[in-house]
């Protein structure tokens, strides 16, 4: 179940929504399989240090850990803190409502300037197609869950898994959706201030629920004034959209098909794939000295069982689960440009498995 981050979300708060997502779902879908997590993060813009800055400040002042109510009596404090305020946002308004206009105006502005330029421009989306390209080889269903911007990229996601496998193995989530394009069922509050605001720049989603207006230390559990949050707001089980929300995960968890298996999962696995037409190959060299590629793909530990020569991609190694074939040491892993791939950008993958001796 890869997630798809939302707008100015730190990296470890976007891990902190994948385990909410872990939590409620668990680790297996109604049909007894294994359900793997995994987070496709895309960088945040704009007030990134600025959220950062003030978690750090929750840490070192254990009252101020959640309480996003204070966020505005914190900001009262002089210092670096401050001075590092003062220099991400020029007029600063000590004001609880101006500040909810700026940080909403903020929020929207960089959600319609993602709208304006498509994710398959930003870089975080080489690195996903990766991880797709892995996961179609090894015939994993796939259920994308995105929030806010996370919607733009996982669009884009479903239509590049589309052009590889059948519609019926990778299904989509749509929770608090910046964009109007969907491709499968969604999530929205009617008092989601910055999808609200979006609706200035064009169309968006139909409201789905209705949740109570804001009020400090009360719905969203006082902390998330704009009602966008993924946490506070849509998988807050006091409001309507967390049972939705698993409602929907678990009928698209029990309609997947898996697709065809073309490749073997391993203890580690390494995916190549390139950006253009051309012929790049996948190299590993093995501890007991095999040299696993195209003209020999069978070695000691692993194997090449897919190999590419017309463009694109992928190739794959796995390296064996059995501990009497998997060599212990260093794997060098290196590619090629055996052919016609000058300037193409080639991007290699590693994920991981746990093996138990």
């Amino acid at each position: 179940m890869p997630f798809f981050n939302g707008v100015m979300t730190t990296h470890d708060l976007a891990l902190d929504n994948l385990d909410v997502l872990r939590a409620t779902h668990g680790n297996t879908s109604p049909d007894g399989g294994k359900i793997d997590y995994d987070l496709m993060y895309n960088h945040t813009n704009g007030f990134q240090d600025f959220v950062e800055t003030f978690e750090q400040r929750s840490q070192e002042q254990h009252e101020l850990k959640d309480r996003w109510e204070l966020f505005f009596q914190v900001l009262k404090d002089q210092g670096s803190w401050w001075d590092k305020i003062v220099f991400k946002i020029t007029e600063l308004f000590v004001n609880a409502d101006s500040w909810k206009e700026i940080l909403q105006a903020n929020f929207i502005r960089n959600l319609s300037a993602l709208i304006k330029n498509p994710p398959q421009t930003i870089k975080n989306y080489e690195e996903h197609q990766t991880k797709i390209d892995s996961w179609v080889l090894e015939g994993k269903k796939l259920l994308f869950v995105a929030h806010s911007q996370g919607n733009l990229f996982v669009n884009t996601a479903y239509t590049y898994t589309t052009s590889k496998v059948s519609s019926d193995s990778v299904k989509v989530i749509h929770i608090a959706p910046a964009s109007p394009i969907i491709n499968g069922p969604h999530v929205l509050a009617d008092q989601d201030l910055v999808i609200n605001g979006l609706r200035s720049f064009g169309t968006v989603p139909p409201v789905t629920h209705s949740i109570p207006i804001y009020k400090p230390l009360m719905n969203n559990h006082g902390r998330d004034f704009l009602g966008h949050g993924l946490i506070e707001t849509y998988m807050n089980p006091a409001f309507g959209m967390y049972e939705s929300i698993k409602g929907h995960v678990d009928q698209a968890l029990t309609e997947l098909k898996a697709p065809p298996t073309q490749a073997s999962q391993g203890f580690f696995t390494a995916t190549l794939s390139w950006d253009g037409v051309g012929d790049v190959d996948l190299h590993t060299n093995e501890p007991t000295g095999s040299h696993v590629y195209y003209r020999s793909k069978q070695g000691a530990s692993g194997y090449l069982d897919v190999d590419n020569t017309q463009g694109f991609g992928p190739e794959h190694y796995f390296a064996s689960c059995d501990k009497t074939k998997l060599s212990t040491g260093v794997y060098n892993i290196s590619l090629a440009n055996y052919a016609r791939a000058e300037g193409i950008k080639a991007t290699l993958q590693f994920p991981l498995m746990l093996l138990v001796f």
